[in-house]
């Protein structure tokens, strides 16, 4: 048969189920599936952003500005600029609750946007559809994660820049540490660690538990816990430094604002102290006290600091100083990532086990 007897659009029909549904299977393909089924959350994500970030910066220059006012120092506590400071609705509280909302951010991004990843799918019954199609179910599910996922850390990674500079000018002008349970979080690059994390924590939830409000449910106690936990133990990850001070010695921490004091209090309640040495570096027990001190079977006023100062009492203090700092980002980031990559992991499994007659 000679070549003009062939029809002349053969070589244009498409004769492969790949060159039929190419761009439909492709990374085009996907970007738009991904933007379809998660468009809401991810335009909404993006003008609470620019909100929260232009909102910080305008606070950041304003209260910098007050700062500069009162040369560079905390403000003294009757100017006009510390009663702009501390007004009821003023820069301060702002501040406060700016950096609450961001250490709560992963845990929005885990409910919002990485719950729904596969729990929607399993509760529309749409898996089916999607995985049955010209993208594997693991590929389908990479190429998601990876979109939302890159999304996820370009979006915080801005919003942790704008966060860590407000707590920096916050520090300077109320005096508090960086290193205090209620800034740390907010520090470095800690919300965007979290955020990447609890992502993936909450498409490992809805993958598992195929429902989205248990999931939901499911990653606020699991958030809220790992919350608590890490403001438990996050101030011993590395072992303080210590030292023995006398009540009129300066504490370890008086050049070094941003430290953390551990532990340095003296308690003293019925038949019970703590915390108060003698000179050889021996544990004063309560009975010690009574004996050194009478007067203290009914305290009252400052006959606690008499005593020690009259007896050459010391106390045990542990601290953290602010050079530790970016190791502990590193510490807390590096556990964030690793439970990242455990939950990934189970995702993993978990779709590559998942019975697409099962939706």
């Amino acid at each position: 048969m000679s070549a003009l007897t062939h029809h002349p659009l053969a070589a244009n029909r498409p004769d492969s189920r790949e060159s039929n549904t190419g761009r439909a299977g492709g990374v085009a393909g996907m970007v738009w599936l991904t933007w379809r089924q998660h468009r809401w959350a991810v335009l909404g994500s993006l003008v609470l952003t620019a909100i929260f970030v232009g909102w910080m910066l305008y606070l950041s220059i304003d209260m910098t500005n007050l700062y500069h006012q009162c040369h560079d120092t905390q403000c003294p506590p009757f100017s006009a600029q510390h009663a702009r400071l501390f007004a009821a609705d003023g820069p301060i509280l702002q501040a406060e609750i700016l950096t609450l909302v961001v250490q709560y951010t992963p845990l929005l991004i885990g409910l919002f946007i990485g719950v729904p990843v596969l729990a929607r799918e399993h509760e529309q019954r749409t898996l089916l559809l999607a995985w049955s199609q010209d993208v594997s179910p693991v590929r389908w599910l990479w190429t998601k994660l990876a979109l939302l996922g890159l999304f996820v850390a370009i979006l915080t990674a801005v919003l942790s820049a704008a966060t860590d500079h407000l707590a920096h000018v916050y520090s300077n002008i109320t005096g508090a540490s960086l290193f205090g349970n209620r800034i740390f979080p907010v520090t470095g690059m800690l919300p965007l660690a979290g955020s990447v994390c609890w992502f993936a924590v909450g498409v490992a939830l809805g993958a598992a538990i195929r429902r989205t409000l248990p999931a939901m449910f499911a990653i606020i106690a699991a958030f809220i816990g790992t919350i608590l936990g890490i403001q438990w133990r996050y101030p011993t990850l590395i072992e303080p430094q210590f030292t023995y001070l006398r009540p009129d010695q300066p504490s370890p921490l008086a050049a070094d604002r941003n430290g953390l004091i551990v532990n340095g209090l003296i308690e003293i309640r019925p038949d019970a102290a703590s915390n108060l040495y003698d000179a050889p570096g021996h544990e004063v027990t309560y009975t010690d006290l009574v004996r050194m001190c009478p007067e203290l079977k009914n305290p009252s006023g400052t006959m606690i600091p008499d005593c020690v100062t009259r007896n050459h009492l010391l106390t045990y203090v542990t601290y953290q100083p602010s050079s530790r700092i970016p190791e502990f980002h590193l510490i807390i980031a590096s556990g964030y990532l690793a439970l990242a990559a455990v939950a990934l992991a189970a995702v993993w499994l978990i779709v590559r086990r998942t019975n697409l007659s099962a939706g």
